[in-house]
């Protein structure tokens, strides 16, 4: 028998256990498949698409956005260039997709020096960027993920931007490596933001973001993370990619990538960076993040050994497409759609489309084909991005229900057996309406290492219901005395920037969303600030009671100027908080009638209160309070017995909303009876005890004498005390608020007289509007019967310290359980001053006023305003609308970096941040490191001096740009050319004699260069403006398109005559990006030089002189100012009035040529070199 118990028992253990273990193999089995949820994007691509949306808009219209190469980078776009494959170092394309504002970055934002900002690779800095856009736009204040697991897997492949330097300055000597390692790139973000999950790297080429991807979901699915950036970026600082592959003849040559189509010539090779928020799809629901598609299955292999090293492997992509539907657990016929690779290539694309017709287009009905498209045919081919690119047009697909169409497509490419599955090319817009089963799209990525990527997209699942409001911020309903309805409190629109431009900037951002978003609710707009946008340096909030105000705040904000609704903060405040009870004489009628009326909390507390006070008094308190002025009672407010129990329940339920809210402060200080609030909510006293106290202390105030008078001075305790003797004690010390702040007390006619004597010497004072001498001997006879009532009542220790108005100091453990306390209370001066230094010495830095109005905030003020980080403000105002005011006032603790309830400033109706915000408004400046001298490149000048020594006019208007026309000119000078190039050379440098007395003028010489060994004019960049002397030949012109493309800013163009300033060639230097004028004279005139200075601004004044001048002589140029250090830009754009000519007289130059260089010099060489002259200091 014992055997077989023991049998069963062993039975039941194993039982339990295999139930155990099939139950973890099924948890590990949904982990690994676990979908997970994309929940933020961001991005930035060609044609100047800055946002996922820019992207849609972009695709949906089917913009192309491929342009010519950048004039930013120091590239040689002319030289660059040439239709023969075969020319080295040369590109047969001139076009591509470029990120034309990537040497921009906001270094300051991100913490980085001018140096190393300008160290770092671009592909780095726009990492950062986007990473930022990508958390705030999932939700998410990108500061707030310091210290959390989040992981960072981002694809790059280049880091020209070092390599490209020939010698690193000094001064950048220990940021570039760091600056351009692509270890770094994703270990910068995760540095930078404080992320702690892995960060890795991947560089797999043109695969690297969708290969960046997959890993995200691994590692997610895995645990190491609980939130992923994931995506790639491209930039390229050389045009290396596209000299390499002209030699591969794999360009188009207009930049375009035909995807699938039958003119398909090459791809087209662009830039641009994309970023994903990842989550498991759980997790972002829990959290309430904005699903935006969710990525069902994901692989990764490689092509292995096909027929080449950068050849595709259909066979490969096969494996690669059904082991992704295995990861998802899906069939070909579950997926709609595929963003394909598609980089229009002869070889690869066929190679590609013969997969999907081999994997998705098997079995599937003619009715719906796979649909094929690549958003490269827009953007171009983005490499280490592309993967991204291709999810978020997908994403962005699925959420407008459309699926684009592919750019280029003359017709579906012949090399394909379009008939062996169903797979159709989108040449045209199609709908992607929802039905019974979720929508789907796979983007595909192969990166010529041979690494293959395809991840399977799903539309998201329907969204959870919103939350339901918090218990206390619901509307109140009706109010149970007479009151306004029941109305909405404002919300605090929170905006800031590291600058204060960069506040303006979001608040401009901010108010054009809302403009074009009116039906968007402000307290959701407010929360999805508060709850997904980090507070910066610079910072405000708008209070808002309708749509007006948050636009009218806004606008204010923006431009800089003031505003009612517009409260700033200060930078983040550290230091105790403390809470200040406001006295009698604050009161007025209607006090607290809006709060009652909005926050249900508020109402309760103030219910209770008047409950228990309304047992000690002869008339009922809350419609004493909240009937407003008109009502029958507003008159009754001003005697004690009443006033005191008013204001004892208004401050306590102010306390109790602020309470509700989370807003607990450390320390408490009342004033006079306000110090009875302060005991009450610190838990000295239960509420019925409170209110007995605070009713027989008002009622025993109220039978005092009332032949006393009381004045407020602006003067110190020490001024007062002096003359206080010659009164024989008739005249006391009420209140010493401040330093210079004391309120008398006593008989009426010495307090007034002793007024009058003050005003006198220039003392303002004030007298108070009260009926009794509080807090002198005319309270005597109400001492002991306070302290008698004290005496019944039970009080406890406290939860929250007390400032005491007796001592001027934190209350002792036994003061206030003393029943003597409370009569020395009601008689004794008022040290509130001493109470707040007293607090303030403590390490109390923010004082938060509850009262009626603003009484105790300025005496804060005066007694600590030095303190550093001081805050002090009160939470209603008199002349304001109690809600505005209690917003305003936790909205400027919100500044001050306090934790507030979101709910205290955007309400209960706030929904979760989902309001697509618009994102932070970048500072940007330019950071591009320059190369530096070029290693000296003869293929321009062989081309030039070949068509010379061959005599081929034809040829030399080729290399020189020059049109049909001017062929006869150049055969006039060939054999001159040729002659002297035999004897001389062409270049030039700049040797500077230095004077013979100390205030003579140094002179600048143009010297030539030997013709070989000697350096090279492409060692001298240009910069600002460049005079060049144009002649009829067009070697000047042919001068100034270089220094155009070279760098120089503006031009001015000189003739002997009008016709050698040809207006095509002023319009092609302006297309180049230069700033052109023109000037008509005879440039061997000095006069006549020196005239065009002294007539030029001083911005344009140029830095270096370019000579072409065949007529035997060259100009002489002089000046008597110093050359500033600074580069300035040119003076006027073309096209320019031609100014008239110049005086024949010399005039004073506002600046001398930086630089003068004989590059395009022709027989004017043959006579003697130009001078410069200036005068130095």
């Amino acid at each position: 028998m014992a055997t077989e118990e023991k049998l069963v028992d062993y039975l039941r253990w194993v039982t339990a256990e295999l139930h155990q273990a099939r139950r973890q193999l099924a948890e590990v089995t949904s982990r690994a498949s676990e979908p997970i949820a994309i929940v933020g994007m961001s991005c930035r691509f060609p044609g100047g698409v800055r946002d996922p949306e820019d992207l849609w808009s972009l695709v949906a219209r089917g913009e192309d956005a491929v342009s010519a190469f950048p004039d930013t980078r120091g590239w040689d776009v002319d030289d660059l260039y040439d239709p023969d494959p075969d020319a080295p170092g040369r590109s047969y394309t001139r076009h591509g997709g470029f990120l034309h504002d990537a040497d921009e970055f906001d270094a300051g934002l991100f913490g980085l020096s001018p140096r190393e900002a300008m160290a770092t690779d671009p592909q780095q800095r726009l990492l950062l960027e986007t990473a930022w856009e990508a958390f705030e736009r999932a939700g998410i204040d990108p500061r707030s993920l310091h210290g959390t697991d989040t992981s960072v897997f981002a694809g790059v492949m280049y880091n020209d931007y070092a390599s490209r330097l020939r010698v690193v300055p000094p001064e950048y000597e220990g940021f570039v490596g760091n600056g351009s390692a692509g270890s770094v790139a994703s270990g910068r973000v995760a540095y930078t933001f404080g992320l702690e999950g892995p960060a890795v790297t991947v560089d797999t080429a043109c695969s690297s973001a969708l290969v960046a991807v997959h890993q995200a979901c691994r590692s997610l699915r895995a645990g190491e993370c609980s939130l992923a950036l994931a995506g790639g970026v491209t930039v390229t600082a050389t045009p290396g990619v596209f000299t390499e592959f002209s030699r591969q003849r794999g360009l188009a040559p207009d930049g375009r990538c035909k995807s699938y189509a039958a003119a398909a010539d090459g791809t087209g090779f662009s830039e641009g960076v994309g970023l994903l928020v990842l989550a498991r799809l759980a997790d972002a629901e829990r959290d309430g993040r904005p699903v935006l598609a969710v990525i069902r299955g994901s692989a990764v292999n490689q092509d292995g050994a096909s027929n080449g090293m950068t050849a595709p492997n259909g066979p490969a992509q096969q494996r690669l497409i059904r082991r992704a539907l295995a990861d998802g657990r899906l069939t070909p016929e579950d997926v709609d759609a595929v963003e394909g690779h598609g980089t229009g290539t002869r070889l690869g694309d066929p190679v590609e489309v013969q997969a999907l017709l081999g994997t998705y287009g098997r079995g599937r009905p003619a009715d719906r084909p796979l649909w094929l498209g690549s958003v490269k045919s827009n953007i171009g081919h983005t490499q280490a991005a592309a993967g991204v690119a291709g999810i978020i047009k997908m994403v962005m697909a699925l959420r407008h229900g459309v699926l684009p169409p592919t750019l280029h497509v003359d017709a579906p490419s012949p090399h394909v057996d379009w008939d062996s599955g169903a797979v159709s090319l989108l040449t045209e817009a199609v709908p992607w309406p929802r039905s019974a089963r979720p929508r789907r799209a796979a983007v595909s990525a192969f990166g010529i290492s041979g690494t293959n990527a395809h991840v399977i997209l799903e539309e998201a699942p329907a969204a959870p219901d919103g939350l339901a409001a918090p218990d206390g911020l619901e509307p109140a309903g009706e109010p149970t005395v007479a009151s306004p309805p029941a109305i909405r409190p404002p919300v605090a629109v929170t905006v800031s920037g590291q600058t204060g431009p960069a506040l303006r900037a979001q608040a401009a951002r901010l108010l054009a969303f809302i403009e074009a978003n009116p039906r968007t609710d402000r307290a959701d707009i407010a929360a999805a600030l508060l709850r997904s946008r980090p507070l910066l340096a610079h910072r405000a909030a708008v209070i808002a009671r309708d749509d007006d105000d948050l636009r009218r705040g806004l606008a204010a904000l923006a431009a800089g100027a003031p505003d009612p609704a517009v409260v700033r903060g200060r930078g983040t405040t550290s230091g105790r908080v403390a809470f200040l009870f406001t006295g009698q004489g604050s009161q007025r009628p209607g006090m607290g009638r809006q709060l009652y009326a909005t926050y249900p909390v508020f109402a309760r507390a103030f219910d209770d209160c008047c409950a228990h006070l309304d047992r000690h008094l002869d008339r009922p308190l809350r419609p004493l309070v909240l009937d407003g002025a008109g009502g029958p009672g507003a008159g009754a407010l001003d005697e004690t017995r009443l006033a005191q129990p008013a204001l004892f329940a208004l401050e306590t339920a102010l306390f109790r909303l602020l309470e509700s809210l989370g807003f607990i402060p450390d320390r408490l200080i009342g004033h006079s009876v306000g110090e009875l609030v302060a005991v009450h909510v610190a838990g000295g006293l239960d509420l019925a005890d409170a209110c007995t106290l605070v009713s027989a202390r008002a009622a025993l105030m109220q039978a005092a004498p009332s032949a006393g008078a009381m004045v407020s001075l602006r003067a110190s305790r020490a001024q007062v005390e002096d003359l206080l003797a010659e009164h024989g004690g008739r005249v006391e010390i009420a209140a010493v608020n401040g330093p210079e702040a004391v309120v008398i007390t006593g008989d009426r006619e010495p307090v007034l007289a002793l007024s009058r004597s003050l005003r006198a010497r220039g003392v303002a004072a004030r007298r108070l509007r009260v009926s009794h001498a509080f807090h002198s001997a005319h309270m005597a006879a109400a001492m002991d019967e306070v302290a008698a009532v004290a005496a019944t009542l039970t009080f406890r220790p406290l939860t929250i310290p007390v400032a005491s108005n007796v001592t001027g100091a934190l209350a002792g453990p036994d003061d206030l359980g003393d029943p003597r306390y409370w009569a020395e209370h009601l008689r004794r001066t008022v040290r509130f001053h001493d109470g707040v230094r007293a607090l303030s010495d403590d390490g109390t830095r923010v004082f938060l006023e509850i009262g009626p109005g603003a009484v105790l905030t300025p005496l804060v003020h005066d007694a600590v305003d030095a303190a550093p980080g001081l805050l002090a403000v009160p939470t209603l105002r008199a002349e304001r609308g109690e809600a505005e005011s209690l917003v305003a006032a936790l909205a400027q603790a919100r500044l001050a970096g306090l934790a507030v309830d979101d709910r205290a400033l955007v309400g209960a109706a706030a929904r979760p941040a989902r309001v697509a915000l618009p994102t932070y408004a970048f500072q940007r400046r330019r950071y591009w490191l320059d190369a530096g001298p070029a290693t000296p490149t003869p293929a321009l000048d062989d081309r030039f001096w070949s068509a010379v020594e061959e005599a081929d006019a034809q040829r030399l208007a080729h290399v020189l740009r020059l049109p049909e026309q001017r062929v006869p000119a150049l055969l006039d000078v060939l054999p001159a050319l040729s002659s002297w190039r035999r004897a001389h050379g062409w270049r030039y440098r700049i040797d500077e004699t230095p004077p013979d007395r100390s205030d003579a003028a140094s002179t600048r010489r143009l010297a030539r260069l030997p013709a070989a060994g000697g350096g090279s004019g492409r060692d001298w960049r240009p910069s600002g403006t460049v005079l060049v002397t144009v002649d009829p030949a067009g070697l000047g012109a042919h001068a100034a398109r270089w220094l155009a493309a070279h760098g120089a800013t503006g031009l001015i163009l000189v003739g002997a005559r009008a016709t050698d300033i040809d207006a095509s060639l002023a319009d092609e230097l302006v297309g180049l990006g230069a700033k052109v004028g023109t000037a008509v004279f005879d440039p061997r005139d000095a006069g006549a030089v020196a005239a065009l200075l002294a007539d030029l601004p001083a911005a344009a004044a140029p830095r270096a002189v370019v000579v072409a001048d065949g007529t035997g002589g060259a100009p002489r140029f002089s000046t008597s100012t110093p050359a500033p250090s600074t580069s300035r830009r040119s003076w006027c754009s073309h096209p320019c009035p031609r100014p008239s000519p110049p005086p024949s007289h010399p005039s004073p130059a506002r600046r001398p040529p930086r630089r003068a260089t004989g590059t395009a010099g022709t027989a004017g060489t043959a006579g003697t070199a130009g001078t410069i002259s200036s005068r130095t200091r």
